[in-house]
């Protein structure tokens, strides 16, 4: 019977490791998404941006825009902007104006956008929202002949260590105004992987307060070594919070919920077996 009930438990634990898999998707990849120009329309410019870093506890993400130049037959110039140009990218209330020289092909800038919508406190299921308005006018204007909206290709990487971005383009006000929405979540490798860790806090405070419990009701003898695996969890489950990917800060809402109820469940159950042998350890 105990063998049949260990296969039974391994092959639901198989079952649920591959629901959790599937539920996590952590076979997505990133790719790259192509917004603004559709049809054979030739773009004035090329822009590529894509995310650098984010900053979770601080709600900021750091993100690099570049000019992105368009393949060219070997032994050609690739393309580059026949004419000085403006690109303007508004976030929030800030506005980043980068200047393109004509044939310039080395522009790169990098800005700090705030993240919306989330909190760390969700880890691991934090999510966040971002907007960027997107416009190219001409390089010089003139305050009879206002700036006109030219076309642009916007190439986004939506892949980032530990998170993933999902743009989409919404409406703009203007045509050739482009609005870009990003939705940021962590990774399915990253939450599954801080699932598993509070699990296994979970495991280890339950098995913990059963030595604990047992050895006080006697079922079992209170021996040195099982006061040193007790020892061992205590210090354990700190050192397994602190290996959590992304590096939350602690007080997170599954910190209260897991790893707060778990460290004090293995020093209880330590105080309850030190406390049953040095009793026992008097009546002998």
């Amino acid at each position: 019977m105990r063998l049949v009930a260990i296969v039974i438990i391994v092959v639901m634990l198989a079952v649920g490791y591959g629901f959790l898999l599937r539920q996590f998707d952590v076979s997505a990849m990133p790719m790259e998404q192509q917004f603004g120009i559709v049809g054979g329309e030739k773009p004035a410019a090329q822009i590529y941006i894509e995310a650098l870093s984010i900053d979770a506890l601080n709600d900021a993400m750091q993100m690099r825009v570049s000019l992105a130049t368009s393949r060219a037959p070997r032994g050609q110039r690739p393309a580059t902007p026949d004419r000085d140009l403006r690109l303007m990218i508004t976030h929030d209330k800030t506005v980043e104006e980068i200047k393109i020289a004509a044939n310039d092909h080395g522009l790169t800038n990098t800005f700090e956008v705030d993240l919306n919508d989330g909190s760390v406190a969700d880890y691991p299921l934090d999510v966040y929202r971002s907007d960027l308005r997107v416009r190219l006018v001409e390089g010089v204007t003139r305050p009879d002949n206002p700036a006109e909206l030219l076309p642009a290709k916007v190439t986004v990487w939506e892949g980032l260590l530990g998170f993933q971005l999902e743009p989409h383009e919404e409406l703009g006000s203007a045509p050739g105004e482009l609005w870009l929405s990003f939705k940021i979540h962590r990774s399915g490798a990253f939450a599954l992987f801080a699932f598993a860790a509070y699990g296994a806090m979970i495991v280890l405070g339950i098995s913990a307060l059963a030595i604990g419990i047992l050895t006080l009701i006697d079922v079992g003898r209170p021996e040195a070594t099982l006061i040193g695996a007790l020892a061992g969890i205590a210090f354990a489950l700190p050192v397994l919070r602190n290996a959590l990917p992304g590096a939350p800060p602690l007080g997170v809402r599954l910190d209260m919920l897991v790893f707060l109820w778990t460290e004090l469940a293995a020093v209880f159950a330590l105080g309850l077996l030190v406390f049953n042998w040095a009793c026992g350890e008097r009546r002998a």
